[in-house]
Order: structure tokens, then C-alpha cells, then sequence
């Protein structure tokens, strides 16, 4: 083999099946994850009305096409959403046990595309983004068939569909760090600050905040030539070296996973990395359980899929750069001549840009909200279940659950401004009028008998402690 072509032709059977399989499970924890919360989101008594929001926009004049979710058929009440997110998770069982895959892929795709378009705020992440373009080129590895056990190795283009996720995925959150100018990355001490400013960091996080400067310093480093240098790596035609790519890239997976909260983005990342492996990688491990794979029948590839295919992918290369060029295109020339195509790909949101970190946040500011029910004499804060609060309280693990609410709060005051989104006032709102309702967001209700007759508002600069603040008070914040 001395050609990335010769890579893409290696057989990825067992790769392809172990992939939709993990993918499968990332969707059962998105739509469960979503379930959990979807009233208190997007409900009829939600922060963010989907209904309300749905009724804006039919009356704005959009369609369907430019606005496309299943909620403008089956309407947004609040047992719509639930059966919903439920059905979305029994699907993705189907993925799980390779039943009818590629119906299961589209109707999954189009199913949670539904919850993000009227998710708004709440369903805006680069993970949401990157499992729908997932399960989208996915739609082009995955086998025909009702239970396809034994189905022969996915297309070369498709592979390298799969593979230029990859890729994009590593390089675009990597270029983007630089060309944002952020100058903790220009000078690698981003990584000094990156643990106690994560939206909700691990107690794992503590701990790696700790280490010296250089451990930091080297840690940046390492960012860059994982993303960067290692990045074009995945189509190599050499097994060890694409092993060695594998290994780096889900180390840094795995580093994330236990310092922070992402929801599933770093399972899905890993699930991913299985297309840099083939099946010979895979044959090795299960030999060493006496086990080896099952023997493949070889692919038949027609003239028109692969003619198919190629027109993909010959799209889907150029059209990646669109909604990354506003990291290329300072002045914004080409931005605004590509917006309605960038529009049309933001509604769809299949061929997405990944900034991951592109800048830094230096000091964390958290909103706490206190209640008071003697005239301001006393105040009383609502304690979050995840995001930082208690200083006594230990950072949790709560991935691969997002709760939502927790996440968007560390945006709300970012370098110390004002928090003034609508979802937020929405909540201050139904703490004094609804209490019920938001009644699940926080470990402590500080008011169960009545709800508080005034609320405030506090932003507070908040710091890992040192070990020998932790090992003297038992703080884990200060």
C-alpha cells in the first residue's frame, strides 16, 4: 500500500458494524437524556416554548423546508415531546441490534433534527451539530437489508466520508484556536485555566488543575499536534501508524471525558475514531480472545453507486468550508456571499463547522439566584444540581447526561456580563410565579412552603481551591 486510497480500501465491515452500534447507544442517551428535560425546555410551561416559537415563525411566512421539524405536523405539547424522545430512543435500540439500519439512521436523523430546529438555545451545541452529521454519513456506510449480520465492507468513498469527519473534526477545532488569535493558545497556557473553567468540570478537574505550569504548557502542545499534525494522519495507508493516529486522538478523547461534562460529544468522538482502525486492527484484538472475525463476502460495487458516491463526495468537500470561513474570512466578503448557502446548511444541520475551545475562557463568573421572603433581611440561593454552587460541593460526573439548563448558566455570565437571555428570565419568573415547574433543576428547594417574594441576582468570580485549602476546610471552590 502506498496510497490514502489503499487505506480506504481495506475492509471496514466489523469497523462499520461496531460503529453503528456505539452510535446506536449515543442516540439512546440523547433521546433519554432529552427526555429527562424536554417539558421544563421546550414545553408548554417551558423556559423556551416550542409551541410559541413554532407560531412565530409560521407567522414570519417560513416553511417547512427552511424551517424542517416533524412538530409542525404533530404540534409541541408537552405529551408530544415525551413520546417523542421516547420513540427516538426505542429507534435507536434498532441501530443498537443492526435492525433495519438505514431506516433506522434516516428516521433518527430526521427525528432529532425535529428536537434541534425547536430546541433554539437549548439544542445549539457543536455535539447536537456533530450527531446529526453522524448519523447523516453514516446513512452512506450503513448496509440495505432487515438484519444485515454479515454484510460485506462499506464503500472506499463512503469510508472516506466517514474519515473526512474525522478529520474536519480535529483540524477545524485546532486552525480555529489559532486563527481567533487567542492568546492563551499562542503562548500554550490555555490549559492553565481550561480545568476550573470548564461549564461543569469533574472532581477529576480539581485535581488535574493542580499539576505545574509545564504540565500545562506540554498539554497545550499536545492539543495542537493532535489536531493539527495528526489530523491528515487518518488516511494513511500504514496499520501502525493509523493505530498510533487512533491511540493520540482518543487519549485526548478520554482526558476530556474525565475532566469535564460534555454530554455525549466525547463517546460520539470515540465512536468516530473507529473508521481511522479496519478490520485487520479489530481481527488482532479479537484473536487474542480466540475469536477471530468471521470471514466477509466481498463487496459488489455497481458503476452507479460509485458514481453516486463520488458526487457526494465531490459536494460535501467544498461545501464543509462554508460554515468555517468565518474563521477564514475576516472581513466577511465571502461570509456574505455564501449565506444562503450556509442558511440552507444551518437548517439541515448535517455539514456543520467545529470550533471546540477556538478561545479560552480565563476567569469563571457564575449567576446564583437567591430568594427572600422577609422583605431582604435574609436571602436564601437556589443550589443547582450540577454547575458549580456550594464551594463544599464536589464537581460531578454527570456525562453522558447534558442537563441543559446547567450548561447554558455558564454562558449567561461570561466575562462577568450581565445575564439577560430570555430563557433566563423566563426562570426567575417561575421561581416566584411557578415554582413547580423548575421545581427539578435544583437539589434544594431553599422555599417549599411558599414560593419567595422577592428574587436577586449575584455573579460570582469563582476558583478552584488549593490542596491546602481542600485538605484544611474541605472546599473545593473558593
Amino acid at each position: 500500500m502506498t496510497s490514502p486510497w489503499d487505506a480506504l480500501t481495506l475492509p471496514r465491515a466489523a469497523v462499520r458494524d461496531l460503529f453503528l452500534r456505539v452510535l446506536g447507544l449515543v442516540f439512546v442517551v440523547a433521546f433519554l437524556s432529552l427526555h429527562s428535560q424536554v417539558t421544563l425546555l421546550v414545553g408548554e410551561k417551558g423556559l423556551l416554548p416550542a409551541g410559541e416559537w413554532l407560531d412565530s415563525v409560521r407567522m414570519s411566512g417560513a416553511s417547512f423546508f427552511r424551517v424542517p421539524t416533524i412538530f409542525w405536523l404533530v404540534g409541541a405539547g408537552d405529551g408530544v415531546l415525551r413520546a417523542m424522545s421516547l420513540l427516538g430512543a426505542v429507534l435507536s435500540l434498532g441501530l443498537v441490534f443492526l435492525v433495519l439500519p438505514r431506516p433506522c439512521l434516516l428516521l433518527l436523523w430526521a427525528l432529532y433534527l425535529s428536537f434541534a430546529t425547536i430546541g433554539q438555545d437549548f439544542l445549539s451545541f457543536q455535539w447536537d451539530n456533530l450527531l446529526l452529521e453522524s448519523a447523516f454519513f453514516a446513512l452512506f456506510v450503513a448496509p440495505g437489508g432487515v438484519r444485515p449480520r454479515r454484510a460485506p465492507a462499506p464503500h472506499p468513498v463512503a469510508v472516506f466520508l466517514m474519515l473526512f469527519l474525522v478529520f474536519r473534526l480535529h483540524v477545524e477545532s485546532g486552525t480555529s484556536k489559532l486563527l481567533t488569535g487567542d492568546p492563551t493558545w499562542r503562548d500554550l497556557s490555555a490549559m492553565a485555566t481550561y480545568y476550573e473553567t470548564a461549564p461543569i468540570p469533574t472532581r477529576l478537574a480539581w485535581w488535574a488543575h493542580q499539576l505545574p505550569r509545564g504540565f500545562h504548557e506540554a498539554s497545550s502542545l499536545s492539543t495542537f499536534v493532535v489536531e493539527i499534525g495528526l489530523a491528515p494522519c487518518v488516511f494513511l495507508p500504514w496499520r501502525r501508524a493509523r493505530l498510533a493516529v487512533f491511540v493520540a486522538m482518543l487519549g485526548m478523547q478520554a482526558s476530556i471525558a474525565l475532566t469535564a461534562n460534555y454530554g455525549f460529544f466525547n463517546w460520539l468522538s470515540a465512536a468516530l475514531l473507529l473508521f481511522v482502525l479496519d478490520d485487520g486492527h479489530l481481527d488482532w484484538i479479537a484473536r487474542r480472545f480466540r475469536k477471530p472475525l468471521a470471514p466477509r463476502a466481498p463487496a459488489r460495487r455497481s458503476d452507479a453507486r460509485t458514481a453516486g458516491l463520488a458526487i457526494v463526495a465531490f459536494a460535501a468537500v467544498p461545501l464543509s468550508v462554508v460554515p468555517f470561513l468565518g474563521f477564514l474570512d475576516r472581513s466577511g466578503g465571502l461570509v456574505r456571499e455564501t449565506l444562503p448557502i450556509a442558511r440552507v446548511l444551518w437548517a439541515y444541520r448535517s455539514i456543520n463547522a467545529y470550533h471546540l475551545f477556538a478561545s479560552m475562557t480565563i476567569d469563571r463568573y457564575e449567576v446564583v439566584i437567591e430568594g427572600s421572603d422577609d422583605g431582604g433581611s435574609t436571602w436564601k440561593a437556589y443550589e443547582f444540581r450540577y454547575k458549580p454552587g456550594d464551594p463544599m460541593r464536589p464537581p460531578p460526573f454527570v456525562a453522558p447526561h447534558q442537563p441543559r439548563v446547567d450548561f447554558q448558566m455558564w454562558f449567561l455570565a461570561l466575562r462577568g456580563r450581565r445575564p439577560r437571555e430570555p430563557w433566563f428570565a423566563r426562570l426567575v419568573e417561575k421561581i416566584r410565579d411557578d415554582p413547580e415547574t423548575v421545581a427539578p433543576l435544583f437539589s434544594v428547594n431553599p422555599f417549599p412552603d411558599a414560593p419567595p417574594k422577592e428574587v436577586r441576582i449575584r455573579v460570582e468570580k469563582y476558583r478552584f481551591t488549593d490542596r491546602a485549602t481542600r485538605r484544611a476546610t474541605g472546599a473545593w471552590w473558593r
